[in-house]
């Protein structure tokens, strides 16, 4: 800090002469008076401006197109037309072993006292000025230096100075980096000025106090265990921009800096090995925290935590993966989505820094051709499997085998899913997958899902349009069930069931394992309560080998619409059987029990749901509810 204060007091010298007007006295005669019996006579000459104006500054001084000089009688004799008319013109000024001669001389008037004249701007003010004054076979001379405050230039100089002291006083670095070259530009005009000199060489000093105040910042941060590691990584990552700035900004050609300057090379050098320390730490840093981030969702429950937060970060990770695009076989990252509720939940819970990181280097894995997950990952989930509310491995895993060319066993776990999975988003989802497999596999129609795919994005746009590439991709494949189910998707959403209807009988008659469209058939049926074809395509889907947790609760809800609590009660049980963890199926069968006025019954299974989501409001309301029927006496 002391090397670049050094420069700093620069204009206080010449503040010594600041208000004092450039002036001298020149001898013009030698005699005077009757017969020469008096002495000589003297003029004062003195530094003006055409306007006459005080006090002087580099401005008004130099605002002509020549310099100004005030002539002036001094002593007790005046001025008259003849000395005015042919005696001043001898006042030369030489400078630089050049002589300039008076240029312009102002009016001189009857009691006028002085007169004014001009010089060439020629003339440099930053060097002594030496006047000179011929008369007979001799000559008068004088010299006078200008002071400082009067060059050409000094007030911008100043004030740049003034910002760049400021700057370097107050340690804003890059400030007085950007004043410092904000002066250099201005070397056509500031270089008369003494501290201009040294001015390339201040600013190498910034660089360099701007370097190592920084570089005891991020040592700092390297080093200090009782911080975290985010905060560390986060010192480093924001000051990495400062020595990348060091290193492209110290040589500037266009300001006469070159990158061979012995001390530009010096701090360029350094800033470079900085930069290379710096991603060395922070690479070390961050995989410190990602084995922090990460660790206890790899290990699971050998690290003994299969807690809410454990399962909140998996559940959010397989819905997250569950939700790729399956057709994109290209894809150079798996970054799926979450809803914003379960973004909600781990933002509260402060496990959105676990989750991003999982995912990240699950991307890295997949980029350098490994599977996305660490097999011990698997492994960990595989044994946490009976806590899990939905089937967590078996959807982690199918993504996994999927992404590595594992066809046959991604669609092994896209069934186990169907299994036990009561949430209809996620089985279509894995049936998406499946049918993806098939098309890899080559036996449906890759050009029919492009066709699929277009009608979905049209569809925001176009719906007319989109129907029409639906139904393409319906005639070039007639027999690619993902292709019918998605037209009867279609005419679902535009509110026409008895068109949507056929396209969901093709898609499971040509795919009976399609379970999404049993489901989307039964639902049209549900809505409009016909519960009896609700029933029998529920009834085939078991048939075809579709026994799962969602057929039979759907089947138990439709016998239960079609006033048969006896057949719907067997239906939810076996529900149960396949997925004890189901919220929705344990209500449903305690309101079955509740028809059939099985109030024992109906109690327990309410209290297996709230058991099941303590936070959720609905079966506390049927609890209460049942309670009051019995108080009743009904």
């Amino acid at each position: 800090m002391n090397r670049i204060l050094s420069f700093l007091l620069f204009v206080l010298p010449s503040f010594i002469l600041f208000g004092q007007v450039p002036t001298i006295q020149i001898k013009v005669k030698e005699k005077s008076g009757f017969l020469g019996l008096g002495g000589p006579r003297f003029m004062e000459v003195r530094l003006s401006n055409r306007t006459g104006t005080l006090p002087l500054t580099d401005q008004n001084v130099n605002s002509d197109t020549q310099y100004v000089f005030l002539c002036k009688p001094a002593g007790d004799w005046q001025f008259d037309e003849d000395f005015v008319d042919e005696d001043l013109g001898r006042l030369s000024l030489h400078q630089d072993e050049r002589v300039f001669p008076m240029t312009w001389k102002g009016p001189f008037g009857k009691g006028d006292t002085l007169v004014a004249v001009g010089f060439s701007r020629l003339i440099r003010l930053n060097a002594p000025l030496l006047f000179r004054f011929a008369f007979n076979a001799t000559a008068d001379s004088a010299e006078v230096a200008v002071p400082m405050d009067l060059w050409p230039g000094f007030s911008a100089f100043r004030e740049l100075m003034g910002k760049l002291n400021g700057a370097v006083m107050n340690q804003r670095y890059r400030e007085s980096i950007a004043f410092c070259e904000d002066i250099l530009r201005g070397e056509a005009m500031f270089n008369i000025f003494p501290t201009f000199a040294g001015l390339r060489k201040n600013r190498t000093e910034i660089f360099e106090q701007y370097y190592l105040v920084h570089k005891n910042r991020v040592e700092g941060a390297a080093s200090n265990t009782q911080a975290d590691l985010k905060s560390r990584i986060a010192i480093l990552d924001e000051e990495r921009p400062i020595f990348v700035f060091v290193r492209d900004s110290l040589p500037r050609s266009s300001l006469g800096i070159p990158a061979e300057d012995s001390a530009i090379a010096d701090l360029a050098g350094r800033s470079v090995q900085t930069l290379g320390w710096l991603r060395t730490t922070r690479d070390s840093l961050q995989r410190a925290l990602d084995d922090q981030n990460v660790r206890w969702i790899l290990e699971g429950s050998v690290a003994g935590r299969t807690g809410f937060k454990y399962q909140t970060v998996l559940e959010a990770l397989a819905y997250s993966y569950s939700s790729l695009d399956f057709a994109d076989t290209a894809a150079t990252e798996l970054t799926g989505t979450i809803s914003e509720e379960q973004r909600a939940i781990l933002g509260k819970e402060n496990l959105m820094d676990s989750y991003e990181t999982f995912v990240r280097l699950a991307n890295e894995r997949y980029r350098q051709g490994m599977p996305p997950f660490a097999p011990e990952f698997l492994l960990n989930v595989q044994k946490d499997v009976a806590v899990f509310r939905l089937p967590f491995y078996s959807m982690l895993a199918a993504v996994n085998d999927y992404y590595t060319g594992n066809l046959d066993q991604a669609q092994d776990h896209a069934f186990k899913i169907f299994r036990v999975c009561y949430d209809p988003q996620i089985s279509e989802r894995f049936d998406r997958m499946r049918i993806m497999i098939k098309v890899r596999q080559g036996l449906f129609s890759a050009e029919a899902v492009e066709l699929v795919d277009e009608a979905e994005s049209m569809e925001k746009i176009d719906v007319e349009a989109a129907g029409d590439l639906y139904r393409r991709a319906v005639t070039i494949a007639p027999n690619f069930a993902y292709a019918s189910f998605a037209l009867g998707r279609y005419y679902t959403r535009q509110g026409d069931p008895i068109r949507a209807q056929p396209f969901f009988v093709r898609a499971y008659e040509t795919d009976s394992l399609y379970l999404s469209a049993y489901r989307e058939s039964a639902n049209l049926y549900r809505r409009s309560g016909n519960y009896k074809p609700m029933i029998e395509v529920l009834a085939l889907a078991i048939y075809k080998g579709n026994d799962y947790w969602e057929t039979q609760s759907n089947l138990g809800l439709a016998y239960m619409g079609d006033g048969d609590p006896a057949r719907a009660i067997q239906h939810y049980e076996r529900a149960l059987a396949i997925n004890p963890q189901s919220y929705t199926t344990n209500i449903q069968l305690g309101l079955a029990y509740q028809t059939v006025k099985n109030y024992q019954k109906a109690r327990e299974y309410f209290n297996n749901a709230i058991n099941i989501d303590p936070l959720r409001q609905e079966a506390v309301e049927y609890l209460t509810r049942l309670n009051e029927l019995q108080r009743s006496g009904k």
